[in-house]
């Protein structure tokens, strides 16, 4: 994406036929996907926390790498926060899977930064991996979790909120959640439900936003909170948006304004 332009996203409903099917194989279908979700509730219910409790491990999920890479924002952000202390996980273009949005939560990262392309709709964002198959995850599309997203009619799978609340395995552990893109915050959806699978703040802009500026914006967020500020201390010392989409910053829920990455001593 070019720093003059902003790229159109969207994301499809997967396609049902399910109903031109004999009764039979409708109800096997129906069947099949119920025993689906209830082996991903007891897996969810019996997973045990990561031992370290997300201390000093950071996570950066860059799809967006696959047609806007950006080096020089990883290799900021992966050396400012090695010489603070933390291990950094990069998660790189097609590295950036449905199945990693699944195991997220059971991985104990203190930090999570999303580089990825989003969609929305009147109910839902949607954060898009970097990757698509011709066929793939039917259950996850059947029930929503999944849908299959489009840029510049470039498919990629593209994860729901549902599929954190209720397909994921684990649970964070007080991440804070910080997502270098457009419209995280444009409905509450997303967010939501990274709150309700135990992170602890959900930092996002709630419009349209050139990429090399949120990225630029990102990196000084991470030198804010390393530098021991709060949540919302670190937002309005981020330079708001000066572009013509006059994205907004701010943090979800409100009371995640008070958290701290470094704890003060």
């Amino acid at each position: 994406m070019s720093k003059g332009s902003k790229r159109r996203r969207k994301f499809k409903r997967a396609k049902k036929n399910i109903f031109g099917l004999p009764r039979l194989g409708f109800l096997l279908i129906v069947s099949f996907t119920l025993i689906v979700i209830a082996s991903y509730i007891v897996i969810n219910l019996s997973a045990n926390p990561p031992s370290n409790g997300g201390e000093l491990k950071v996570a950066i999920l860059d799809s967006l790498y696959v047609m806007d890479p950006n080096e020089s924002f990883l290799d900021e952000a992966n050396r400012t926060l090695s010489d603070a202390g933390f291990d950094v996980d990069m998660y790189i273009g097609s590295d950036v899977t449905v199945e990693l949005f699944k195991n997220l939560p059971s991985l104990g990262y203190k930090l999570i930064v999303l580089r990825v392309h989003t969609a929305y709709e009147p109910d839902i964002v949607a954060f898009f991996t970097g990757n698509y198959a011709d066929s793939g995850y039917f259950t996850e599309q059947l029930m929503g979790w999944v849908r299959i997203g489009e840029v510049e009619g470039e498919r990629f799978y593209a994860v729901t909120p549902d599929l954190i609340r209720i397909a994921s395995s684990g649970g964070f552990q007080k991440s804070i959640v910080i997502v270098d893109s457009c419209y995280g915050l444009n409905l509450t959806s997303m967010a939501i439900a990274f709150i309700e699978k135990g992170a602890s703040a959900y930092i996002a802009w709630d419009k349209g936003v050139y990429p090399n500026y949120s990225d630029n914006a990102t990196l000084r967020l991470i030198d804010n909170l390393l530098e021991g500020m709060t949540v919302e201390e670190a937002i309005q010392a981020t330079p708001s948006d000066p572009s013509k989409f006059g994205s907004v910053l701010s943090c979800y829920p409100d009371d995640g304004g008070d958290i701290r990455l470094i704890p003060i001593d």
